[in-house]
């Protein structure tokens, strides 16, 4: 949670338009991080201040959470209906275990995803690291200059609920587009962005 005493300096320039309200909503949502200290990833620059990072709204990850939390289910439903004659008793044990197994596997991956996979907005630029698992990763890295639209929609009755969305950043003829999927306060994050986007163009940044 971000505080103003915290706010870098050539923030409270306010030709930043958007510090304010973001410091300000930073006090009742921390789903996003507002001027995180100690961030690092390649190539940052050494006058480069990150403004905030961002990760997935859990319910990315709902039919993750469900799926994990009925799979263990099926064994003892299989159980209760065939009354044993389809089977022994350690058959069905076996396939609870199976389930287990699987379900746990579901959810760390979901974890992995979700802790792993951020959006990082700096004075500069916006990265994007998206984790599908262990063994398979993207990254993406646009300046500001490069950005020429960027626009936001909702999913379905989480948006309202929770204030996710999706957010996407155009670049035109640059040929590198960028779509990041539930997000929490996508209006939020996009304000911040077409500030900076903004600022570029004008060559004050």
């Amino acid at each position: 949670m971000a505080q103003k005493t915290n706010i870098p300096k050539k923030f409270r320039d306010k030709k930043y338009s958007f510090v304010e309200k973001i410091v300000e909503d930073s006090h009742k949502d921390r789903s996003i991080d507002i001027f995180p200290k100690d961030v690092k990833f390649d190539r940052k620059e050494k006058d480069e201040e990150v403004i905030m990072v961002t990760r997935k709204h859990w319910t990315a990850f709902f039919v993750h959470i469900v799926i994990a939390f009925f799979i263990p289910l099926i064994p003892i439903l299989l159980l209760l209906i065939s009354k044993n004659s389809y089977g022994k008793d350690t058959t069905y044990i076996g396939l609870f275990v199976a389930s287990l197994v699987v379900s746990i596997n579901i959810v760390i991956t979901a974890v992995v995803q979700w802790y792993y996979s951020v959006a990082i907005i700096t004075d500069k630029r916006i990265l994007s690291l998206k984790v599908v698992s262990v063994f398979h990763h993207s990254y993406t890295e646009i300046l500001w200059r490069k950005i020429q639209d960027v626009g936001h929609d909702t999913i379905g009755p989480f948006s309202y609920l929770f204030d996710v969305g999706n957010l996407y950043i155009d670049t035109a003829g640059e040929g590198i587009d960028l779509t990041l999927t539930f997000i929490p306060k996508p209006r939020d994050v996009q304000d911040v962005i077409n500030n900076l986007v903004d600022l570029a163009h004008n060559g004050e940044l």
